[in-house]
């Protein structure tokens, strides 16, 4: 039987603490420890994990194979670069960096030093998702909703990083194109940074792409539109519920033919935890790689600098 990899969480505040308890629950993976930039947080996780607490990720290096970054998006540059310097495999949360010339050096350096840079898109494991990817033939629009109340978690970023990015990766991974033009717009309700936004995207291959997002709704949403020539489907992807409308046989009575099914509940994290250690484990490509994430957080960035453009520098 083959050694385990040794790995780490960096950051084990909400997210983090998940993370631990997937790569506790993978069979090839010993948790060395948990790390935290508040000695306390750091402390507490490890003692409920029964692994050892770390307050410096330099400490790490030498006793970990992979880690996993769930600390803050701006700490995520200097945190992945450290490990991939030192040889160590790197799943960061998104968005992969803050900026996209961070996000250009770390896949650079993973591609340098022959190291695994996958970047947690949770919503590529998503299995409504996975189904609805699966009726796709030659779409025509993609419809991405993603809104949610206003939680102060996530805040220290736009709500484009901290929501619309999981769409944007979706829009390319569903469409198989890259975007052509776009418009856009957002306001900023209650923060400093943008908290709503609506974007529409022509894809090079002819695909309409729409994603709205909002972190100040009332109630939480996710659900994907894909509207093809012979059929519309829909996902409520938040509860795994989907809708698939097709043409019926003419009849007055069924003009349309609708079928409903619901898809089998999956653990998202713990499947995003287990592709990242069995891509290290047999040397294969990540499920979402640093290339992935850097696509979209430069899309992201585009649709930023769109939206928020003085007018008069227009």
């Amino acid at each position: 039987m083959s050694k385990k990899l040794r790995g780490a969480v960096i950051g084990v505040g909400y997210l983090g603490t998940f993370h631990a308890q997937k790569y506790k629950n993978n069979p090839n993976v010993e948790l060395v420890g948990v790390c935290d930039a508040f000695p306390a947080q750091a402390d507490k996780v490890a003692a409920e994990l029964g692994v050892k607490s770390f307050h410096r990720p330099q400490d790490l290096i030498g006793q970990v194979d992979l880690v996993t970054i769930a600390a803050s998006t701006l700490s995520h540059f200097e945190v992945a670069k450290m490990f991939l310097q030192n040889g160590v495999h790197v799943n960061v949360e998104k968005p992969i960096t803050a900026t996209v010339p961070q996000a250009e050096e770390l896949v650079a350096l993973a591609a340098k030093n022959n190291l695994k840079l996958a970047v947690g898109h949770i919503e590529r494991f998503n299995p409504s998702v996975n189904e609805i990817k699966k009726h796709i033939k030659n779409p025509k629009t993609i419809e991405l909703v993603r809104t949610a109340p206003y939680k102060t978690r996530g805040a220290d970023v736009s709500v484009l990083h901290d929501l619309m990015i999981h769409d944007m990766d979706l829009l390319f991974w569903l469409s198989g194109s890259e975007i052509d033009s776009m418009i856009a717009s957002g306001t900023m309700l209650v923060s400093k940074e943008l908290d709503t936004c609506s974007a529409s995207f022509k894809m090079k291959n002819g695909v309409q792409g729409i994603i709205t997002v909002s972190r100040v709704a009332t109630t939480p949403t996710r659900s994907v539109r894909i509207v093809q020539d012979d059929c519309t489907i829909f996902g409520n992807t938040g509860i795994h519920e989907i809708e698939k409308v097709e043409k019926g046989d003419g009849t007055p009575d069924n003009l349309t033919k609708v079928t409903k099914w619901t898809v089998n509940k999956e653990d998202a994290l713990q499947k995003e935890t287990d592709a990242f250690v069995d891509c290290v484990l047999n040397n294969t490509t990540p499920v979402v790689t640093g290339l992935d994430g850097l696509k979209a957080l430069k899309a992201i960035e585009q649709v930023q600098n769109l939206v928020c453009t003085p007018a008069s520098s227009v």
